[in-house]
């Protein structure tokens, strides 16, 4: 099966599995991480560092395949659930050009898109809802050429939005709606999810990134250094004096009345639908007193994402169960992707 690589700005992380006796495997594991690698440089030479660090980590994990799935980092891809009118998926074929170009702020020409029809809507019958993603050519071009630098074969991408639900259908599951919030290193995505489908997403311009600048500013600290104490003492007020949760907090504050301003969004367009759940995912959920925060500042169940949950780990990594578990948070992408070649999902 092909292999789950996650590329984000400064990280690289990627799960191999295996379908046995009907039993989801995981065999393989990795996570790279260098401040110096940037993803989202435009230079030849960053460009390159990057392809050659992802070669050297495939290589040093020793994975059983070339092959990939990689996902597309949100606030590079335009993800949007619209209603159109009851349809079959092969009359949508013939006219999603035109519906596509009512909502890609894109000319159709510069990019790349498909859809998914979802279900039928909520409130108006006569309509159902259609997922429809959309990148630019160009922007998937140089993701291809990566990897294709690096010696690995893609055998697709897709955003990242939806390797992310696949990954935690297990955990959301479909009697009501949950909030997805994935932290990046320079932005992050609240996803909206309701009967294993994406509903609603958007991206933010703050991420792990942003709270490490913020305690370097309020500690005077360089910012390795800054990283280290926001991994350390996070938004636990009895740690170092407080200083580090007074730094993070206004910072916090903010991506939580996003997630507020989302929610209310999402259930005054569909009022029948019962959001009760927060999964919180990337390396920020990691963070010290994150999880209590959260569950203290928002009305909703609030859990570390666990992509683990239907997985089961093989031998060769069974003494490493305790620290796959701890880190799940940061594997989700990358579990999501390596399921898609069992869970086709229909984009």
């Amino acid at each position: 099966m092909p292999v789950g690589l996650d590329l984000g700005s400064h990280t690289i992380r990627a799960v191999e599995l295996d379908n046995v006796k009907g039993s989801v495997v995981l065999t393989r594991f990795g996570s790279y991480e260098n401040p110096k690698i940037s993803l989202e440089s435009k230079t030849k030479e960053d460009l390159l560092t990057y392809t050659a660090a992802l070669k050297s980590f495939f290589s040093e994990i020793g994975f059983s395949t070339p092959e990939v799935y990689t996902s597309l980092p949100e606030s590079y891809v335009f993800t949007r659930v619209i209603k159109l009118p009851q349809m079959s998926e092969k009359e949508l074929k013939t006219s999603i050009a035109f519906e596509a170009e009512q909502y890609i702020p894109l000319p159709l020409k510069d990019v790349s898109y498909d859809f998914q029809i979802i279900d039928n809507d909520l409130v108006d019958k006569d309509k159902m809802n259609v997922l429809l993603v959309a990148a630019k050519k160009e922007f998937l071009s140089k993701y291809v050429a990566l990897v294709k630098g690096s010696g690995l074969s893609p055998k697709g991408l897709e955003p990242e939005t939806l390797s992310l639900t696949r990954a935690l259908n297990a955990s959301v599951g479909k009697a009501n709606a949950s909030i997805i919030v994935n932290f990046g290193t320079n932005d992050s995505q609240i996803i909206v999810t309701y009967k294993g489908f994406v509903r609603f997403t958007r991206s933010i311009s703050v991420g792990g990134g942003t709270i490490t600048r913020a305690v370097a500013q309020g500690l005077g600290l360089e910012y390795a250094q800054a990283e280290e104490y926001k991994r350390t003492y996070g938004l636990d007020p009895s740690q170092a004096e407080g200083k580090v949760y007074n730094a993070i907090k206004p910072v916090f504050d903010g991506i939580l009345g996003e997630i507020k301003r989302s929610r209310v969004f999402y259930t005054t367009h569909s009022p029948s639908v019962i959001i009760n759940r927060i999964i919180l995912c990337g390396g920020t959920a990691l963070m010290p007193g994150l999880l209590f925060y959260v569950t203290n500042n928002l009305d909703l169940e609030t859990e570390l994402a666990n992509p683990w949950r239907n997985i089961v780990f093989s031998d060769r990594i069974d003494s490493q169960k305790e620290k796959i578990m701890e880190l799940g948070p940061i594997f989700v992408t990358a579990v999501g992707l390596a399921l898609k070649e069992l869970k086709k999902d229909g984009i």
